[in-house]
């Protein structure tokens, strides 16, 4: 169950230096966030030049950077030339990230992402860190449960799909689209295009696929080359390894539609049309 977006590592292709880069992988991730999809999978096109190879690095790095925590961020990331704007980045505001330090307002059954702090002691964004003595990573977060806070605060290991309630994205970069598509048979998976059909006229037919699997991939191209052109040598494994193409922003009033513009015209008529069969509540609920 569960909604994933793959983008292609040519996403920032159209961004002329990093502070660019970073305003637009900030504005994709809170479509993500706002939209509560599970999985971001950065997809390998093979049409990075040599001097824009860093672009996909970039892309993960900010991403994953975004959806940890903030009194995380600096025992996670050192510091690096990827993080150079990251101050420019909005904050995600996701339950994964709360704003609450006091260790005595903790509440049974709450979810803290942590990193050990020293043997013995893991650091879950209160003022002191807590006890927790079997060993776990320093610089890559553990996601714990509370399961008691009288007389002591007490924490189990817990995975990102134990969480009852939206939780953020994890991102994976893959070197092959079609082999994720492949071994996500399971679930419904969409090609958005501006070639398509608009996706008012497939989307009970979309309903009816998503009830039944449980879960969606939608896939977006980039700045300068769609999914039919980065595919173009082998458009029928692509297309074999879909369901659905759809056009989300059809008889569009601009020559050029951004990514970011799609990924939240396009998420934004997911989340109306079939949010509530794939995706945990958020906020408001």
């Amino acid at each position: 169950m569960g909604l994933a977006v793959a983008i292609p590592d040519a996403s920032l292709a159209d961004c002329s230096d990093l502070r660019d880069k970073t305003i637009k992988v900030g504005a994709l991730a809170r479509a993500f966030a706002v939209f509560r999809v599970d999985t971001v999978v950065v997809y390998d096109t093979g049409l990075l030049r040599h001097e824009r190879k860093s672009d996909a690095n970039v892309l993960v790095t900010l991403l994953r950077y975004m959806d940890t925590p903030q009194y995380l961020r600096r025992r996670v990331f050192p510091q690096s030339a990827s993080l150079r704007y990251a101050g420019l980045l909005p904050p995600l505001r996701t339950r994964s990230h709360p704003l609450n330090s006091d260790t005595s307002s903790l509440a049974k059954g709450e979810l803290r992402w942590g990193v050990q702090d020293r043997t013995g002691k893991v650091d879950i964004g209160t003022k002191t860190p807590v006890d927790y003595h079997s060993p776990v990573s320093a610089t890559v977060p553990t996601l714990f449960r509370i399961t008691d806070t009288t007389p002591e605060v007490k924490l189990e290991v817990v995975s990102r799909k134990d969480a009852e309630l939206y939780w953020g994205f994890e991102t994976k970069s893959v070197g092959s689209l079609l082999h994720y598509l492949e071994v996500s048979a399971g679930s419904t998976r969409i090609a958005l295009s501006r070639t398509a059909p608009p996706f008012k006229s497939q989307e009970s037919a979309i309903g009816s696929a998503v009830a039944a699997t449980k879960s969606v991939v939608a896939m977006f191209g980039g700045p300068y080359h769609g999914l039919q052109e980065i595919f173009s040598s082998d458009l029928g494994s692509l297309r074999n390894c879909t369901e659905f193409w759809i056009n989300t922003i059809p008889d569009q009033g601009t020559e050029t539609v951004r990514l970011e513009e799609a990924v939240f015209a396009s998420l934004a008529l997911l989340n109306n049309s079939i949010g509530p069969l794939i995706q945990k509540p958020g906020y408001h609920t």
